[in-house]
């Protein structure tokens, strides 16, 4: 079995500022009974870079299961310009989400730090202005290791030895000494029967 490998070059600091140079990713979530969803969402990283934040409504699936199970997981590709035809190299992690209000102060202004972002808020804002009730803020919390593939790694060198891309960094700073004791919360639960995904009543996203 391959194992992740560790690099000194490659730091939390680094994988930090890959997250922020993005804003796509896909997010994993599971309802009550394990049953897994999964849904490319644009997402934000806190000015702290202790979170990850992504705007929706609170009807909609992915916040009804984070209401009902917070495990989660979380990938971001991160697409080459030049080699777009090649799978691209990933950061994806697992960890806990909670839902905010949409006033949240942290999360509006880490959208505001960015042209997408901005945009989006303005969107949300829209809804509201119209009456909609059910924006909010899912907040996600990275498990205490985040996993990458391909990063900073030649595709020649992947083609003669796949596995040396599997790499693992430990988040750092205040984030990791918050989890104390509660890194089993990260674990996902019976999400191995993708095809038992059924559509409930209301929004699916």
């Amino acid at each position: 079995m391959n194992q992740p490998m560790k690099r000194r070059n490659l730091t939390f600091e680094a994988v930090l500022k890959l997250l922020r140079s993005r804003s796509f990713g896909v997010l994993g979530t599971a309802d009550a009974e394990g049953r897994p969803h999964s849904v490319g969402v644009e997402y934000a990283v806190s000015l702290s870079g202790l979170y990850l934040y992504v705007m929706t409504r609170r009807h909609l699936k992915k916040s009804r299961n984070v209401a009902a199970n917070r495990n989660v997981s979380f990938v971001v590709p991160l697409t080459r310009r030049l080699l777009w035809f090649v799978p691209p190299p990933c950061i994806q992690f697992h960890g806990t989400a909670e839902i905010l209000e949409s006033s949240d102060i942290d999360a509006i202004e880490s959208f505001k730090a960015f042209l997408t972002g901005r945009a989006i808020l303005r969107m949300y804002e829209g809804f509201e202005r119209r009456g909609e009730t059910r924006v909010c803020f899912l907040r996600i919390a990275p498990g205490p290791v985040i996993s990458t593939y391909a990063v900073g790694h030649s595709v020649w060198s992947l083609i003669t030895r796949m596995e040396a891309g599997i790499e693992t960094v430990e988040v750092q700073g205040i984030l990791k000494a918050s989890l104390g004791n509660n890194c089993a919360e990260f674990k996902m639960k019976g999400i191995s029967d993708a095809t038992s995904v059924k559509a409930n009543a209301g929004g699916h996203r």
